[in-house]
C-alpha cells in the first residue's frame, strides 16, 4: 500500500480547484493515489476519474460519519459539493456539520490522515473497484393507482472495468401476510436498454435478473436500461416500497402514485433503516402528504449499502 505520509498529502492537494471533477484528473493524481485505486500510466481521464471516485467513495465509508463527510465534501464527491473551488466546498461543510470555517478545515485534514491510515491497514495490492459496475442513478415510479400494482425501474450503471457484458439484478416481492393464494409471481419485461436473457427465482419471493447490454461497456463508460415489474391482478402487496442497496448506489429517486380515491392513511419516508425496523409496521420517519394526484416523490442521495430507504404506509 502507498506510503501513509505521501497519500495523506496526494488527498490533500487532490482536494484543491474543482477536486476529483477537475480537468486536469491525470496530473492530479498522484502516484500513491494510482496505486491505490490501479490506475495503470495509459489510462484516459474518464478511466482515473472513475477509478478514484469508485475507490475514495468505498474507503470513506471506513471513516466517522462526520469525517466521512468532510471527506466526500472536500474531494467534491458529494453531489452537494460541485463547487469550483475548495473553499465553497468548505464552507457548505461548515453549514452541514454547524460549525465555522476553521473547524470544517480541520476535519478535511484529519479525514485525509484518517483514510490514509486505514489504507494502510488494507493487502498490499491495487483495489479493485467494485464488482465492474456501479449504479450511477436509480429510479423507480410505483403505479399503485391501476387494476395491479406495477414498478419501472430505471438504473443508470457505470463500468469500473472492461468488458461488462450483462448486469444481474434482484427484486424481492414478500408475501402479504393475508395472502391466502397458492401462486405468489411476479412479471417482468424489458423495456429499453439490454434484452433480458436470464429470469431465476430463489425463493418464493426473491427473484433474480440477467440483462445482456446491446454492447461491451469499457471503463468509465456509462449505460441506462429500464425494466417494467408487474404484480399478477388479484394478488396482494406488502404495503411498502423498498431499496437496500446491496453495490454503490449515488442517487435512488422514488416516486409512487396512488389513487387519489383510495389514499392510505398514514405514509411516512424510511432512511437509513434495518430492516426489522420496517417489519415493525409503525411510522419511523417523516410522515409524508400526497399531492392532488395522489404522488409522492422523495430522493435519497447516497444510500448506505445493507440499509432500506423508501416510502411505507398503513391503514
Amino acid at each position: 500500500m502507498p506510503d501513509h505520509a505521501t497519500l495523506t498529502d496526494e488527498l490533500k492537494r487532490l482536494r484543491k480547484g474543482r477536486g476529483v471533477n477537475s480537468a486536469n484528473i491525470t496530473e492530479r493524481a498522484g502516484p500513491a493515489l494510482r496505486r491505490l485505486c490501479g490506475i495503470g500510466p495509459d489510462d484516459p481521464p474518464a478511466a482515473v476519474r472513475d477509478r478514484l471516485v469508485t475507490t475514495l467513495r468505498d474507503l470513506s465509508g471506513r471513516l466517522p460519519d462526520d469525517l466521512r463527510l468532510a471527506l466526500l465534501a472536500a474531494l467534491g464527491l458529494h453531489q452537494d459539493t460541485t463547487h469550483p473551488r475548495l473553499g465553497e466546498r468548505l464552507e457548505w461543510l461548515a453549514a452541514r456539520l454547524a460549525r465555522d470555517s476553521r473547524t470544517a478545515r480541520r476535519r478535511a485534514d484529519q479525514a485525509c490522515e484518517l483514510l490514509a491510515e486505514v489504507v494502510d491497514g488494507l493487502p498490499d495490492e491495487p483495489a479493485e473497484p467494485g464488482d465492474g459496475w456501479y449504479v450511477r442513478r436509480f429510479s423507480a415510479l410505483v403505479r399503485l393507482d391501476g387494476q395491479a400494482p406495477e414498478v419501472t425501474e430505471t438504473r443508470t450503471i457505470v463500468a469500473t472495468r472492461d468488458g461488462i457484458g450483462e448486469l444481474e439484478t434482484e427484486f424481492s416481492l414478500p408475501r402479504h401476510p393475508a395472502d391466502r393464494r397458492p401462486t405468489h409471481d411476479l412479471g417482468v419485461s424489458m423495456l429499453y436498454g439490454g434484452r433480458l436473457v436470464r429470469r431465476e427465482r430463489r425463493s418464493e419471493s426473491h427473484f433474480e435478473f440477467t440483462v445482456e447490454l446491446p454492447a461491451e461497456l469499457a471503463i468509465g463508460q456509462d449505460h441506462e436500461y429500464a425494466l417494467r415489474l408487474r404484480v399478477p391482478a388479484g394478488q396482494p402487496v406488502r404495503p411498502h416500497y423498498l431499496f437496500v442497496p446491496y453495490r454503490r448506489c449515488d442517487a435512488f429517486e422514488l416516486r409512487l402514485r396512488f389513487d387519489p380515491l383510495r389514499l392510505p392513511r398514514t405514509l411516512w419516508r424510511v432512511t437509513d433503516s434495518p430492516l426489522r425496523v420496517v417489519d415493525d409496521g409503525q411510522p419511523s420517519g417523516e410522515l409524508l402528504s400526497p399531492d392532488a394526484a395522489g404522488e409522492i416523490h422523495q430522493v435519497f442521495p447516497e444510500p448506505r449499502q445493507g440499509f432500506a430507504y423508501g416510502v411505507q404506509w398503513k391503514g
